[in-house]
């Protein structure tokens, strides 16, 4: 299916993903895993793109449904269900994309034969979705770990079970299952779009010599890490492309065309109600439904009286500032001040019988100075190495005119007014915002913003910092928690090592981990100590979402 017609780029994307995996079928060498990451990249991005695109098709059903609750109803309804099974089916691949890097990376402890997963554990310190990003991830050639996760010993026969390509491949086809059931009302009308949705996601083995490989096996079978999450990576940009086309079948559906108007009434259309001096405000007046046949008459003026309800002119009508053309009359002003304007006047149609029939109406909008606004999101400073997020608005323009320029900055994303900013080494970075508003650019000024390092996290065991414990709670201790306080950001980093260490009947005993979790060398030693006795936790490390490692040094806890 088309996935919403991919831009070139998209193809592009998917040609090198082609490629990459017939070069890997024929054993180039490993290094030839790195362009993967690049692939993945470009996936993730696609996927974005997806949801974005998605995201105004699903707006374009509010507003029909608004403007039709009857007919658009049933529709719209089957819609916010494909929103909720694409979201769940992706979810579930995003999350299996995590859990195989998790287990690579040595991050969690695995076990084959159990599949034990310390998921408390895990949830307690707060593993990031950046961990999904290829770029933080260094055994992208791992494939044990990959292999023996989804698929098992045994090729032939499969695993099932949670995070399997068993349980993948149910999951794939329970969303399609899903989305063709939206349609089996009227299945010869909508035979086409079933076809297309069975043979969106398609699972097809392949052949190796004289060897045949089912789908679960041929996608996840002994292939690297980088493979496998580029892998999952096209399976998510599949299942939104097939979001977008069932969603856009069922948006066309509804036709504008069965709306009846079954009044006449006045329209004022403004181009805006905010204008800046030395800009024109232009607003259409028309009677809906119109003519393009008939031409309506427009006498309008800031000079009106509203006695009684009703608009007159009372001051000069305003010829010049009025054009009439394709049924309906353009009115044109440019402000002198600020404040609120107020104009109005009379729309005349004609009738079959020749007469005018008047509609009068009145409208305001107000006119201003440039403005910038630039807000943070979380803060008042941005802090390197993190996705700093702002907002940039000007009053009375729209967003997507913005031109936003950001200096001293290492990474930028975003569009519409809603930015992420990564700042550079400098002390400052200096938000710059213009637009071109009929063909002339406008500059609404800057925002300046300090630039900070990230704090260190603070290292916790037993829920403190340091000092007396009771025995029962530290022999209860899981492991080593590194905690952001009274900071802006929701920031997560992970322990990846530390040392713990205690005098034992005279004799120091040291059991280094890697990781959080404590080890069973180390329970021995929290419950052979005594009241009084110290245990000292040292060389604690941690690993921040930016990749970088920091020493959270020694926590000493005395046992009470």
């Amino acid at each position: 299916m088309g996935g919403g017609k991919e831009t070139p780029r998209q193809k592009m994307v998917g040609l090198m993903y082609l490629v990459l995996m017939a070069l890997l079928a024929m054993n180039v060498s490993k290094s030839i895993l790195k362009a993967f990451v690049l692939i993945d990249t470009g996936l993730e991005t696609t996927n974005h793109h997806f949801v974005e695109n998605n995201g105004r098709t699903y707006s374009a059903f509010d507003k029909a449904k608004l403007n039709d609750e009857k007919k658009v109803g049933p529709y719209w309804e089957k819609a916010q269900k494909v929103k909720e099974y694409a979201n769940e089916t992706s979810e579930y691949i995003h999350n299996l994309k995590k859990v195989n890097i998790l287990f690579v990376e040595k991050w969690v402890e695995f076990d084959v034969k159990t599949s034990d997963i310390d998921w408390e554990g895990i949830a307690s310190q707060g593993y990031p979705d950046s961990i999904v990003n290829l770029h933080h991830v260094e055994q992208l050639d791992n494939y044990d770990i990959p292999t023996n996760l989804m698929i098992g010993g045994e090729p032939t026969s499969p695993k099932t079970g949670p995070w399997s390509s068993m349980e993948l491949k149910g999951i794939l086809t329970a969303y399609k299952k899903n989305l063709t059931a939206l349609f089996n009302e009227h299945p010869e009308k909508n035979k086409i779009i079933i076809d297309d949705i069975e043979e969106a996601i398609q699972f097809q083995g392949q052949n190796h010599g004289d060897v045949f490989e089912e789908w679960e096996v041929a996608q996840f079978n002994h292939l690297p890490l980088a493979a496998v999450i580029t892998n999952l990576s096209k399976m998510q940009a599949d299942v939104r492309s097939l979001e977008a086309d069932v969603v856009k079948e069922l948006l066309g559906e509804v036709s504008a065309d069965d709306f009846k108007f079954d009044k006449l009434a006045v329209k004022v259309i403004p181009n805006t109600n905010y204008v800046f001096l030395g800009d024109t405000f232009k607003a259409e007046v028309l009677v809906a439904a119109l003519s393009t046949t008939q031409l309506p008459v427009l006498e309008a003026s800031t000079e009106i009286d509203t006695t009684g309800g009703i608009v007159k002119v009372v001051g000069e009508i305003m010829t010049d500032n009025i054009t009439v053309g394709d049924g309906m009359g353009i009115f044109s002003l440019v402000p002198t001040s600020e404040g609120n304007v107020t104009w109005g006047g009379v729309i005349k149609i004609k009738k079959p019988d020749g007469s005018y029939k008047s509609f009068d109406f009145k409208h305001s909008f107000t006119a201003a100075k440039p403005a910038l606004v630039v807000s943070p999101t979380a803060m008042n400073v941005m802090y390197r190495g993190l996705d700093n997020p702002i907002e940039v608005s000007v009053p009375g323009v729209p967003t997507d005119l913005l031109k936003v320029s950001i200096s001293n900055k290492v990474g930028q994303s975003g569009s519409n007014g809603k930015f992420k900013v990564k700042p550079g080494n400098g002390k400052e970075c200096v938000v710059s915002v213009s637009a071109t508003i009929d063909g002339v650019n406008k500059n609404f000024g800057k925002a300046t913003f300090r630039c900070k390092n990230v704090p260190d996290p603070k290292p916790k065991f037993a829920g403190v910092s340091g000092g007396k414990v009771k025995k029962v709670k530290l022999t209860a201790a899981s492991g080593v928690a590194a905690k952001m306080e009274n900071f802006e950001f929701d920031l997560k980093f992970m322990v990846i090592s530390f040392t713990m260490s205690a005098t034992i009947k005279g004799k120091v005993v040291e059991q280094k981990g890697k990781g959080y979790k404590v080890t069973k060398d180390m329970k021995a030693i929290l419950k052979a100590l005594k009241p009084g006795q110290k245990v000292y936790l040292e060389k604690i490390k941690a690993k921040g979402p930016d990749g970088t490692v920091r020493d959270l040094g020694t926590i000493a806890i005395t046992v009470i």
